[in-house]
């Protein structure tokens, strides 16, 4: 199992190995398209949860959907500081440590992300109490992405 790592340590790894790429320019039809992405994402979930009973498996789709809409928000915004990271730690961490004023939850990305990987690499599954558990986080994750978008669009 890996050590846990705090977003400085995440950070440092990432830059010494290279994961964050520089991009020339701030692609906005690119930015929007993300977001849109990102909108589709949470709507599809949203649908299926209205449907779903405590019991059934398909948590997991509602789960991994508002991740994946997380992490395209996370890629939108990135952008604009012509930043593209390889891997979704790195992303993270990259908020985390060099856009501190948005004041996101490292504990809460790791924790995150390790579910999605446990999902899709491990075969794990989310049960209806795990998604509710961090339901909250995800939609006020998505709205901090989504205001600093919309105020850099602007």
């Amino acid at each position: 199992m890996q050590k846990f790592k705090t977003k400085e340590e995440a950070y440092e790894s990432c830059q010494a190995d290279g994961y964050f790429r520089k991009l020339s320019f701030v692609n906005k039809q690119r930015i929007k398209s993300l977001v849109r992405n990102a909108d589709t994402n949470i709507k599809s979930a949203e649908t299926l949860a209205q449907e779903l009973a405590k019991e059934d498996d398909r948590w997991m789709n509602v789960y991994t959907m508002h991740y994946e809409a997380v992490r395209l928000c996370g890629e939108a915004l990135a952008i604009f500081d012509k930043i593209m990271s390889e891997n979704h730690q790195c992303l993270f961490a990259y908020f985390c440590v060099k856009r501190s004023d948005l004041k996101l939850d490292w504990n809460f990305f790791e924790k995150i992300r390790k579910k999605r990987n446990g999902v899709n690499y491990y075969g794990e599954q989310v049960s209806y109490n795990e998604w509710k558990e961090v339901e909250s986080q995800f939609d006020l994750c998505i709205s901090i992405f989504k205001k600093e978008i919309e105020k850099k669009l602007e």
